[in-house]
């Protein structure tokens, strides 16, 4: 089957995040090479807080709700974070600057898209909140969010992608040169994860369905042993329709900030508005011919590495 390059895949960009040993390699999501080099820099030479957590996720996954969730968790309250999350996104922000220019106290909950075994050994074995939400939607949503969002590159600003949906969900399908790679390659490996001691996996569908049970689990995972009340608020608070209204706007008038994110105003305030779009379980109905669904059915059938994994459709 032909697959469209992507257009900011690695053979366009030549930036991988790269593990240890050399044996991984990923494509990575590049907004400047320079950015990307202090990124990786970052990543190689930080010293990892045992009080903090990770989060790891592909993108589009749930990233912010449980970034939220875990950090009101930590913070012992169910009022939005004022602290900027970019900063803890390890991937597009060096994290050493989170300690040397005391941007982002301990404890704290980094986040990352990249298969953790592409990360080097001081992430591994950590506290680790991974999720996972069923590649149906992922698909819809990161195409909705990649056909809007612009980067710059090498002093040009440009559409990310310019194609149809069934397009861009073959690169999804067959593709292996997206930013944060293969969606299929990375629940493959997460879930050879699921057992360890200091892993706790988070579907998305759940938290949507059932977010006081699911928060819960959270909570006893982290040690927080926050009360019923508070995850209550906290399940609330962090409800789609309110997530969309009290965090779209954080941070774009933040001009010090800003300068420290090398962004403007405008570009913060529309890449805010892209995190939020429906969050809706079932979305990739109103997307999906019948073709498009015959198409992503027979890969998923034909995919073994994912069969256990509960995906959560409707």
């Amino acid at each position: 089957m032909e697959v469209p390059p992507h257009p900011r895949g690695g053979t366009v960009t030549n930036c991988y995040m790269v593990s240890e040993d050399e044996s991984v390699k990923i494509s990575a999501l590049v907004v400047k090479e320079e950015g990307f080099k202090a990124v990786v820099n970052a990543v190689k030479t930080y010293e990892w807080k045992d009080e903090d957590f990770l989060l790891a996720s592909y993108p589009k996954n749930g990233t912010n709700f449980l970034w939220e969730i875990m950090t009101m968790l930590l913070r012992g309250t169910s009022d939005y974070i004022q602290d900027f999350k970019a900063l803890c996104m390890m991937d597009l922000f060096p994290v050493t600057k989170l300690d040397t220019d005391n941007l982002f106290p301990s404890p704290r909950v980094l986040n990352t898209h990249y298969r953790l075994e592409a990360l080097p050994a001081a992430f591994h074995g950590k506290k680790t909140v991974l999720v996972m939400r069923n590649p149906k939607d992922v698909c819809v949503s990161y195409f909705h969010q990649e056909s809007k969002l612009k980067f710059e590159k090498a002093g040009e600003e440009g559409n990310v992608v310019q194609m149809t949906f069934p397009e861009y969900m073959r690169i999804f399908l067959y593709g292996q040169d997206m930013p944060f790679g293969n969606f299929f390659k990375y629940c493959e490996y997460m879930w050879t994860l699921k057992d360890k001691p200091n892993v706790h996996f988070v579907f998305y569908e759940e938290l949507i369905k059932d977010p006081i049970g699911a928060i819960t689990k959270v909570n006893e995972f982290m040690g927080t042993e926050r009360s019923p009340e508070l995850i209550a608020q906290i399940a609330d608070a962090t409800t789609f329709s309110k997530m969309q209204q009290g965090k779209s706007q954080q941070g774009h008038d933040n001009t010090a900030l800003l300068n420290v994110l090398r962004v403007d105003a405008t570009a913060m305030k529309k890449t805010l508005s892209l995190m939020f779009r429906k969050g809706k379980v079932g979305d990739w109905k109103d997307q999906f011919t019948v073709a498009d669904n015959e198409l992503f059915d027979a890969f998923l059938e034909q995919w073994t590495g994912g069969k256990d994994i509960p995906f959560i459709y409707v």
